[in-house]
């Protein structure tokens, strides 16, 4: 807890797999009767490192706007050659970054000696990736890419930001236990392993940031343009079939049916639509609006000429 967790809200991952995709997603937890959100305490972690239930980690703690790691989450075709590439420049400047394996690629996790900004930390990794060239998920339009955590330079207060698969626990897709990298299986070892590894210090990320500020290809997405042609006919309304997660920059944002039904989207908020004009939405993953009506049941109406 004093390595991971920064406040006390979590998540957890459901014990079966959704009946219509087979994935095993993150909820929030919450009281069965009373639905309040419940506490994340060591019975919790406990529980998750015992194997019993697998929880999921906010970065972000909006009262300081600081997070106690950087995690560099990437599943994509050559996901660990670009995370090893990472971990070898982020070593050239002193920094130890540590892979876990994940059932679909890896993690690179940097723990801090002390919470430390959210913006800084985000603006030394992006800044890196663009030099060493690895892609990164929704910067020029990438589909797939590393996503990084914490996702935000901050949060309002109600807000909770994304959360990530917190370490050392069993998945529930394929009841496997992901190792940290160079230290033995087993976690005594791991946890022993953990307590060596050389923390990234304020003043440290402080002057790898100076002068830096967020590559404005990262920073948040515009408002949304309106096409051209009109999607209001059919009264098909989007709203109505997704869950929004977030309002920021003119735009609703929330999981895009077609990216979950692939597998992607896991920080669910790739689909943005216009608080303007809810009519109008975009997949920032490249999903096209046939393929989002498809996932979601509601196919665009073939027009037949006359």
């Amino acid at each position: 807890m004093t390595w991971f967790v920064n406040r006390r809200a979590y998540t957890r991952q459901t014990d079966r797999s959704d009946e219509k995709s087979g994935k095993y997603f993150f909820y929030q937890a919450r009281d069965r009767q009373t639905k309040e959100r419940l506490a994340l305490d060591e019975q919790v972690v406990q529980k998750h490192l015992a194997g019993e239930q697998t929880i999921g980690l906010y970065a972000i703690n909006p009262m300081t706007q600081c997070s106690k790691w950087v995690a560099i989450d990437a599943d994509y075709e050559g996901a660990y050659r670009d995370l090893r590439t990472l971990k070898w420049e982020l070593e050239q400047d002193g920094v130890h970054a540590i892979v876990e394996m994940s059932r679909r690629g890896a993690h690179l996790w940097i723990l801090c000696a002390e919470p430390l900004p959210a913006r800084l930390c985000r603006i030394y990794i992006y800044n890196l990736a663009l030099r060493l060239d690895v892609p990164i998920k929704g910067a020029f339009k990438q589909v797939d890419g590393i996503e990084v955590f914490p996702r935000q330079d901050e949060l309002g207060a109600d807000e909770f930001g994304n959360a990530i698969r917190a370490p050392l626990g069993i998945h529930r897709a394929n009841m496997h236990r992901y190792w940290f990298e160079d230290a033995a299986s087993g976690l005594g070892e791991q946890l022993e392993y953990l307590r060596s590894v050389k923390r990234l210090t304020g003043s440290e990320l402080e002057s790898f940031t100076d002068g830096l500020s967020i590559p404005e290809s990262v920073t948040s997405r515009p408002v949304i343009e309106r096409p051209q042609y009109d999607t209001s006919q059919g009264g098909f309304q989007i709203l109505q079939h997704v869950k929004v997660r977030a309002k920021r920059s003119g735009n609703y944002w929330a999981q895009c049916p077609s990216c979950a039904s692939q597998g992607r989207d896991r920080a669910m908020d790739n689909l943005a639509i216009s608080i303007a004009d809810p009519r109008y939405y975009k997949c920032w993953a490249g999903c096209t609006r046939e393929m989002i009506r498809e996932a979601l049941g509601q196919p665009i109406p073939i027009r037949r000429h006359r």
